[in-house]
């Protein structure tokens, strides 16, 4: 990792702001592969309560907290969404869904209509999560460092993030069923990111992007998303497409929405489970 002076940098990231990133031909094409992983605290499995479920358990922290995804982009649209995995059993409810990630589809981002689009889908229903992409205070560092054989400069802000809890047998989060509601505590976060002018898309995984180069690494609290392989280029060209199906909705309306709909399936899910015991119990 390299570091050059202040009055130095600030000429170069003149020079890349300046750079005509939209103005590309609609013909320059990439794909950018990702892996990302969430941290959780998995100390509560060291209950014996827990014992006979460990790998189960080990196996759903992995499910949900272990993905990869690949963003296709242009010089104006990109789309990010994740590559799926085959399932080697029926996994049934994944209850684990609703202590850890974000409900992410197929993310549309269009840097010249500063917009962006959640595809996505819950309880059987689709919709259009649209909101404004954020003019994000992004700080520059002077840093640098190789991904791959990309030159990358890191960038950082600081925001607030709501304090939530993982513990198991215990949704401790103000959306829970079980728990009564509490104000909100709030902390800061510093998300990190490493960015190449060398692509000159202003995008990167998720929701992240506002910086003069594609986005190859992604330090946000307790998730890690790095670029694992890029493809310029690429042959068989894909058209970018403004998705259409579902219902436009809010960002905002949608996560009261998804809180609601993922308590009253918790609870489904938690009445079918003692069904399902009390029949076993009369079996006996």
């Amino acid at each position: 990792m390299s570091k050059i002076n202040t009055k130095n940098m600030k000429k170069i990231f003149c020079l890349l702001l300046l750079y005509p990133l939209l103005t590309l031909s609609q013909d320059f094409q990439g794909k950018a592969y990702y892996m990302s992983k969430i941290a959780v605290d998995k100390s509560w499995m060291e209950n014996p309560r827990y014992a006979s479920r460990a790998n189960y358990m080990k196996e759903m922290i992995k499910r949900n907290t272990e993905k990869d995804y690949v963003l296709e982009f242009n010089s104006i649209e990109s789309t990010y969404k994740e590559i799926e995995k085959l399932e080697t059993q029926e996994q049934g409810y994944n209850w684990m869904a609703n202590y850890v990630g974000e409900n992410i589809g197929k993310i549309y981002k269009n840097a010249q209509d500063k917009i962006s689009i959640n595809e996505t889908e819950m309880m059987g229903k689709f919709f259009l999560v649209t909101q404004d992409l954020e003019k994000t205070k992004w700080k520059m560092s002077g840093e640098s460092k190789k991904i791959g054989q990309y030159t990358c400069y890191k960038a950082s802000y600081i925001k607030q993030v709501e304090e939530k809890v993982f513990s198991f047998g215990s949704w401790n989060q103000t959306t829970g069923t079980n728990q009564p509601k509490k104000p909100k505590k709030m902390r800061d976060v510093e998300v990190v990111a490493w960015f190449t002018p060398e692509i000159p898309v202003s995008s990167g995984p998720s929701w992240y992007q506002g910086l003069p180069g594609l986005i190859l690494e992604v330090s946000d609290d307790d998730t890690t998303i790095l670029c694992t392989k890029i493809v310029m280029n690429p042959k068989e060209k894909t058209k970018i497409k403004r998705p259409k199906k579902g219902k436009v909705i809010s960002n905002q309306d949608f996560v009261i929405l998804q809180d609601e709909k993922r308590a009253e399936r918790l609870e489904m899910w938690r009445q079918s489970r003692q069904r399902r015991q009390s029949s076993t119990t009369r079996l006996r």
